[in-house]
């Protein structure tokens, strides 16, 4: 893919060029990946506005951020069967202890079990456990907190396969979380939890920050592990306001295989997490973020 195919949806000429130089299309085209949002960047509590924003976008699917103790899952189903848009899977980003004395390993599973029944009534196949992390704020040695995590996900691996559900570990970078921000780290977890029902996820944001190179890191998990990959520039914006290289990132993704949950996870300056919602011109900056980066992706998968 030259710079002509990356005008074409929308990204701008100079960073189109910029990337062009570094790589072109070198791995045969994978159309299978399902590319989805992830609801918190919203910033819409509606959840008639959220899934209305979601498809007129331009996106078929939804990871679903809501908190589970004010969401039905009910509710959230309807809305998402009046807009067509398909919930992929569950992360809870409202996922910190209540106080520093209810952060512990039983609490913590306790917390995740709600998490994996709430998966479950959405029906869809996957929940996240990166806020595990949140739970260790007793323990400061950075050894013993990990070994609470380990725990942690070894008694939830067992508990979502009674569910029929597959949980994923996200590597955040360290404004987000306090602890699990390489795949190093997150293979460490998988391997000593022996959790063979839990896979991991990637984010290119998060990568820029947390690791030292941009595509090792994906070769190192490989396509058998690696469920879902995350998609924001090294701002955290749209793709083409920032230095990542996503046809290289595109590349290494095919060379392992990977055909299963993209999602794009963008936030325009003015807002981060917890900073929501938008005013009317945020709102339109970054709906115009999200439709370049979701048609630039299409592009690259040879979709029209």
């Amino acid at each position: 893919m030259g710079a002509s195919a990356a005008f074409a949806v929308g990204i701008s000429e100079s960073n189109a060029t910029e990337k062009s130089k570094k790589s072109t299309i070198t791995k045969k085209q994978n159309t299978n990946m399902k590319l989805a949002a992830i609801s918190w960047t919203f910033g819409l509590d509606n959840l008639d506005e959220l899934f209305e924003k979601v498809s007129s976008i331009g996106y078929n699917g939804l990871q679903f951020c809501g908190d589970f103790k004010k969401y039905s899952a009910s509710k959230v189903l309807a809305a998402a069967k009046k807009y067509d848009v398909e919930v992929t899977s569950y992360d809870p980003i409202n996922c910190k202890p209540e106080s520093d004395k209810e952060a512990t390993l039983e609490n913590s599973v306790a917390f995740y079990k709600k998490v994996i029944d709430y998966a479950a009534e959405l029906g869809v196949p996957m929940a996240t456990l990166q806020g595990l992390s949140f739970w260790t704020i007793n323990e400061k040695d950075y050894e013993k907190a990990m070994l609470q995590i380990i725990e942690a996900v070894r008694q939830l691996n067992d508990y979502g396969k009674q569910k029929n559900i597959l949980l994923t570990y996200e590597a955040c970078c360290h404004y987000e979380t306090t602890w699990v921000q390489t795949a190093d780290e997150l293979i460490r977890i998988k391997e000593e939890a022996n959790a063979d029902n839990v896979k991991l996820v990637l984010d290119s944001f998060h990568m820029n920050i947390g690791e030292k190179d941009m595509l090792e890191p994906i070769r190192k998990i490989g396509g058998d592990a690696l469920y879902s990959y995350h998609v924001s520039d090294s701002g955290r914006g749209g793709i083409g306001t920032g230095h990542i290289d996503y046809i290289a990132q595109y590349n290494v993704l095919n060379e392992i295989g990977f055909d299963d949950l993209l999602c794009f996870e963008i936030v325009i300056p003015e807002c981060r997490p917890y900073k929501l919602p938008m005013n009317e011109a945020q709102m339109a900056e970054f709906t115009k973020q999200s439709k370049n980066s979701l048609n630039f992706w299409k592009a690259l998968m040879g979709q029209s």
